[in-house]
C-alpha cells in the first residue's frame, strides 16, 4: 500500500503552499534532512502539526513522549536492547474484552517484524502508536533509565 507523501498531505490540507513545499524540497535535496524537520525550521509548520500528519500517514495515533505517563511493567516487558533495535517502547497495557494489549510507541509503526518480536516477547497483542523518530532515542533513554525519570 502506497502512503501519501507528507508534503502532498500538507499541501492538500492547505497547511503549506506550493512555494513553501518547493523551498523545503530544495533544502532537502541539499541537506538530506527530513522534510518535516525542514518545514518546522522554516516556520511553516509546528511540531504538533508534523506529529498529526505523520500519524495520519502511518494510520495510527501519535503521541508526545514528553507528556506520556509510562507503566514500568509495560516498559519491562521487552529488553532495552530490543527497544533500541526496533526503536520501540512499550508504554502501557490495555484490556479490551478478554484481550490484553500492549501499547507500544514506535518510530515506524508499520514495522511488522518489530511488532511480531514484541508480541512474542510480551505475550500480548501489540497496539502500535507513532512517536516521531527524532524523539524515540530520548524516549528509550527516559523509559529504561529510572534515574532520569525520578530526578
Amino acid at each position: 500500500m502506497d502512503r501519501k507523501r507528507l508534503g502532498e498531505m500538507l499541501l492538500e490540507a492547505g497547511i503549506i503552499n506550493e512555494r513553501q513545499l518547493d523551498q523545503a524540497l530544495k533544502v532537502q535535496s541539499e541537506t538530506r534532512e527530513k522534510l518535516g524537520q525542514i518545514l518546522i525550521r522554516l516556520g511553516y509548520i509546528t511540531a504538533n502539526t508534523l506529529l498529526e500528519f505523520l500519524s495520519r500517514q502511518h494510520g495510527t495515533q501519535g503521541i508526545d513522549p514528553f507528556k506520556e505517563v509510562v507503566d514500568d511493567e509495560a516498559v519491562n516487558s521487552i529488553s532495552e536492547a530490543c527497544a533500541r533495535k526496533y526503536r520501540a517502547v512499550p508504554i502501557r497495557f490495555k484490556t479490551e474484552g478478554r484481550t490484553k494489549k500492549l501499547v507500544v510507541a514506535m518510530a515506524d509503526p508499520s514495522n511488522l517484524e518489530a511488532i511480531d518480536v514484541i508480541r512474542f516477547m510480551s505475550d500480548c497483542t501489540v497496539e502500535p502508536v507513532f512517536v516521531m523518530e527524532e524523539q524515540i532515542n530520548w524516549f528509550i533513554n527516559y523509559c529504561y533509565n529510572k534515574q532520569l525519570r525520578f530526578d
